[in-house]
This record gives structure tokens, sequence and C-alpha cells, in this order.
């Protein structure tokens, strides 16, 4: 079995070990510029994820549920003075990302696998000056578990600087109306942009950075996109 940092690799992902493993799980050494998954080196970067990076003192903007690293391989390159730093569970796309952020030879971008209900847990006070969500899974039927809830603005409370930003993109429209809802009651966030139909809008087009799931979503599906900016008070 491959081992990493003196531990066999496997437990790092599991907690019991298994006949079979994931072939992806094999392949997350392979790329240590951009793939971070030790839990406690994750946790040891809190207040500090700016020295990963070869941009110090830089912006740093986090993104939740990163998928397969489209997005963020785009965001990374219009973007080389700021850091990104994304979260994403599922071991083939974090190797994916990984694959693609290495052919661009990025040096502003890492992958993380955290669990990012918890964000306090790795970043710091005021740490990141902006946050991506795209497409979060709307868990109907138990909405309770949406990742943009108040949960999040609590850790973002804490971990987002006055007047960083929220960008929010979703196909569901109950998901955006109750995110809109959300807001609007909130003393500390103010919606700055939203549109329940963005491909209606040139000017947001203009900046815009199509997702994987965005593409099917609007050339398969024809579901219109929802999105929101929502800013720090």
């Amino acid at each position: 079995m491959i081992e990493y940092k003196n531990r066999e690799l496997w437990t790092y992902f599991f907690t019991k070990p298994r006949s079979y493993y994931n072939k992806y799980m094999y392949e997350m050494v392979n790329y240590p510029d951009y793939l971070i998954f030790d839990r406690e080196e994750i946790e040891n970067n809190k207040s500090k994820w700016n020295e990963v990076y070869d941009n110090k003192n830089t912006d740093i903007y986090l993104e939740i549920g990163s998928g397969s690293g489209n997005f963020s391989i785009e965001l990374a390159k219009r973007n080389p003075n700021v850091n990104l730093l994304c979260d994403e569970l599922r071991l083939k796309r974090l190797v994916y990302s990984a694959r693609k952020a290495k052919k661009e030879d990025l040096k502003n971008i890492k992958y993380i696998k955290y669990d990012a209900n918890n964000l306090t847990d790795f970043l710091s006070e005021n740490e990141i000056s902006g946050l991506y969500i795209n497409f979060p899974d709307p868990w109907t039927g138990q909405e309770h578990k949406r990742m943009l809830g108040e949960k999040l603005l609590e850790n973002l409370d804490v971990v987002l600087k006055k007047n960083g930003k929220i960008f929010f993109k979703t196909d569901h429209d109950n998901y955006y109306e109750s995110v809109v809802e959300l807001i609007n009651k909130s003393d500390k966030y103010e919606i700055v942009v939203k549109t329940d139909d963005l491909y209606s809008n040139e000017k947001l087009l203009e900046n815009n950075i199509q997702t994987e799931f965005e593409h099917l979503f609007i050339h398969k599906l024809k579901i219109k996109i929802k999105y929101i900016e929502i800013i720090k008070l």
C-alpha cells in the first residue's frame, strides 16, 4: 500500500480499510503543488494560506464545490494576481482539476479536500476576500442541508473581509428565492446584483465563466441560470 507522510494513503480518505479503493485516490499524491488532502495540513494553514502560494500578501478567493475545475482554472488565468483556494470532496474531480492546473502551469491555485461546512476550522478572521458557489446541491426536501444558508453566513461573519463578496449561481428557482430572502433579512450582508436569467444580461455575461453544469443547463436542458452577488457590510 502506498504511504504518504509515513501513513498509509487510504487513512486520509476512509475510516476503515477496504478491499477496493477509488483509483483516483492513488493519483492524489501526484500533484503536491496543487492538491492538499491532509486534514492536519489544511488546518495548519489557517491564517497562513498566502504562504503556500507564489503570490504573497494578496487577496484569497474561496470556491466551494469546485467540480472538475473548469471554472476555477479560467478564473485563475484571468486573475493571476490573486490566489484561489478551491474546495471539493470528490477525488476524481480533484485529480481532474489538478491535471488542468498543472497543464496550465498555474501558480495561484490550490485544491483542498475538506468539509466546507466548517470554514473557521481552516480559515482565520478576514482571510478571504470573496467566495464562489456555483450550482450547489439544492437538497430538495432537505433544504436545511443547503450550503448557502445561515450557518455559512455565520462562518463568513468571521472569515470574509468587510466589503468581500459572495458570488452565487444556481439553476434552482427555490434555492435562488431562498437566498434572496435570507440576505434580505440580514443586517450584515446586502445583495448588489441579482437576476433570474443571467443569459439575458449582456453586461453580466461579459465576465461570466461557464461551469460544466452551466453548459449543460443552458444548451441541452434550456434552464435559466440565476445569479446573485452579495456584499458583506
